[in-house]
C-alpha cells in the first residue's frame, strides 16, 4: 500500500494521525545518532561542579559585558574550561582511526555547540576556543546561537569540532547521556545549576551545584583518563579565576 503523502488525513488502527515529510536536517540526525549508537561503545561519568564563585563573578560582570554588546551567561566559562582541561587530556581530544590502526591526537580545539533550533539539533563549531578570553567566546557564542537560529550558516561552520557540549541548562533537568558525535570520542551535556547543601570543612553550607554528564567511547578512552579530564572542568569551573586569567 502506498504511504500518505505529507500533508494527507490518514490513520492507524486506532485513530486519526498527522503525516509530515521527514526534513532534511532531522534525517542528517538520525542517521549521525545511528553511526555513533552503532559504533562507539559508550560510557557516562556523572558529576557536579561548585559554581558558586563564578556565578558571583557572573553576576557582577553581566552589566559591563551588556555595555559592550556581549551577553554574559554561563556558557563560556565551561566552554574554556572544557578546551583548557582538553590541552591537559589530549586523548580526549582525539579521534580512533581502526581501519588505519591510528590515534589522531588533534592539536587544535575546536569546541561544537549543540543548538536546539525550531528545525532540530545544529552543531556550530567554535574555532581554537583554547585561545580564546572568556569575553571572546562570550562575543562568538552569541555570534554563533544567533546565525544558526537564523538559518545564516554554511556547512563549514558544522565541521572540525574536537569534542561537543551540549546546554539544557536553559531547559532543565540535570543528568543525561548524551551521544558521543562521531567522530569525536566524548561529548560533555550540563545541567541546569541548583543550590545543594555540600558538606565543606565538616560543615554544612548551601553551593550552586552545575551537574556534568561525560560520556565517551571507550574503544579509546578509559574510566580514569574521563575521570581527570572531568575533574580538570570542574577544578576550572570552581576557580573562575584561573579561566579568566588563562592564556
Amino acid at each position: 500500500t502506498k504511504a500518505p503523502a505529507s500533508g494527507e488525513a490518514a490513520s492507524d488502527a486506532w485513530g486519526p494521525v498527522r503525516i509530515d515529510k521527514l526534513p532534511k536536517i532531522r534525517k542528517t540526525i538520525a542517521r549521525k545518532m545511528h553511526e555513533s549508537w552503532t559504533t562507539a561503545p559508550r560510557v557516562t561519568n556523572f558529576d557536579d561542579a561548585d559554581v558558586t564563585e563564578l556565578e558571583h563573578f557572573r553576576q557582577a560582570s553581566k552589566a559591563d559585558y551588556a555595555d559592550r554588546g556581549i551577553k554574559l551567561t554561563t556558557m563560556p566559562f565551561v566552554i574554556k574550561a572544557v578546551a583548557m582541561a582538553l590541552r591537559n587530556n589530549p586523548v580526549i581530544n582525539a579521534e580512533i582511526d581502526l581501519k588505519n590502526d591510528q590515534i589522531i591526537y588533534k592539536e587544535y580545539v575546536n569546541v561544537g555547540i549543540a543548538v536546539d533550533t525550531e528545525r532540530g539539533l545544529v552543531v556550530p563549531s567554535l574555532r581554537q576556543a583554547d585561545e580564546l578570553s572568556i569575553p571572546e567566546i562570550a562575543s562568538e557564542l552569541g555570534d554563533l546561537a544567533t546565525r544558526v537560529r537564523d538559518n545564516d550558516f554554511g556547512i563549514d561552520d558544522l565541521r572540525g569540532s574536537t569534542f561537543t557540549i551540549s546546554n539544557l541548562g536553559a531547559i532543565g533537568g540535570t543528568y543525561s547521556t548524551p551521544i558521543i558525535n562521531v567522530p569525536e570520542v566524548a561529548i560533555l551535556l550540563v545541567g541546569r545549576s541548583r543550590k545543594m547543601p555540600v558538606v565543606i570543612n565538616d560543615e554544612i553550607a548551601v553551593r550552586l551545584m552545575m551537574p556534568l554528564s561525560l560520556s565517551y567511547d571507550h574503544r579509546l578512552v578509559d574510566g580514569g583518563a574521563a575521570a581527570r579530564f572531568l575533574n580538570d572542568v570542574i577544578g576550572y569551573l570552581k576557580a573562575p579565576s584561573r579561566l579568566l586569567l588563562a592564556p
